[in-house]
């Protein structure tokens, strides 16, 4: 038996087996991206704004936007289509970085991008990229990071290890930063109950803060600001089904467990990284235009558009479910 986590980072990320490696586009969950370009394009706007704000400021480029899971490409091509659009000079300066750990993914996106008229660089480790001033985002990316289980057995919450056979047990905690977690989830969490903890989340942003010589980071994600005692529960996603089979058939299914961005907040605060804006993803894209894409006319494809950026900001699809995160560091803030 291994921790869930270890065994979350192979049901996900077996180079061969794992779940992103043999994923089809669209074959278990949509991501933003897949659904209409507008939403490339209105973060497009979002990023010319910000590198513009360090030009005012004097910070001396030049800048980059480095895309963190960057996997086929697909945004990274959209949000350069609308620099492209939105500030053409900007656009042909800026260096562009996809970090994507998968190599077939990472190649991928790199092809995707060519011809951008931008630098294109690309890493597998989000360590190796150069400090960088500009913009880091990544969509998506924080809640497929692996995470640790807690589980409460016999009134007493310990960390759920499990093997590709499908067995499980409650065993001890494998490391002393889940010790406190557990103390604060013990009166909340009912026997039998299950609690995500993303400790590589940390980590993660620990690495961007770093790597983020000045100007800003933007995440956004699936999730909320959870409090101390609130329960995060691990789920899995199966061609577009969403249950709590989390040890079932690995590598076929996404496992996942809502982002807690007050995590993401309280850690950045300590790196130096100061909360700019937290909102709903449909506010953001609102404020940055996503509006100027809604197609016109009333044949099947306008149709169609409509319905699929409204999806991006209804509250019952990805509006208010998922948030953006907009934190800025050093001559930024």
């Amino acid at each position: 038996m291994r921790t869930f986590r270890e065994f979350c980072e192979q049901a996900l990320y077996h180079p061969r087996t794992g779940f992103y490696s043999r994923r089809k586009p669209s074959e278990h969950f949509y991501t933003a991206p897949e659904l209409h370009p507008g939403f490339g394009w209105t973060l497009a706007r979002a990023v010319a704004r910000k590198l513009e704000r360090l030009r005012r400021l004097d910070v001396p480029g030049p800048y980059a936007v480095v895309e963190m899971g960057s996997a086929s490409g697909l945004l990274g091509r959209h949000i350069q289509e609308g620099l492209r659009r939105e500030a053409p000079e900007m656009a042909a300066e800026i260096l562009w970085v996809a970090v994507e750990r998968s190599r077939d993914h990472l190649l991928e996106s790199l092809s995707a991008l060519q011809g951008s008229g931008a630098k294109v660089l690309g890493y597998q480790r989000l360590s190796d990229v150069p400090p960088l001033r500009g913009v880091f985002l990544s969509n998506e990316l924080v809640d497929a990071l692996p995470f640790h289980v807690l589980e409460k057995r016999d009134g007493k919450v310990g960390e759920l290890y499990a093997d590709d056979s499908g067995n499980s047990q409650v065993g001890a905690l494998s490391q002393p930063e889940l010790e406190p977690i557990a103390q604060g989830i013990e009166a909340t969490l009912a026997e039998g109950q299950r609690h995500a903890v993303c400790l590589e989340a940390v980590s993660w942003l620990k690495t961007a803060g770093q790597r983020l010589a000045a100007g800003w980071l933007i995440t956004i994600d699936y999730g909320k600001r959870f409090g101390p005692r609130d329960i995060n529960a691990p789920r899995s996603y199966r061609r577009h089904v969403l249950d709590d089979r989390i040890i079932a058939d690995p590598g076929r299914r996404d496992l996942t467990a809502p982002v807690d961005f007050s995590v993401l907040i309280g850690e950045g605060e300590k790196l130096g990284l100061s909360c700019e804006a937290f909102t709903s993803l449909s506010s953001f894209l609102l404020d940055h235009g996503l509006m100027d894409w809604l197609p016109r006319g009333d044949g099947a494809a306008a149709i169609s558009g409509r319905a699929k950026l409204k999806t991006l900001i209804h509250p019952e699809g990805m509006g208010e479910a998922f948030k953006v995160l907009v934190q800025a560091k050093a001559a930024a803030a």
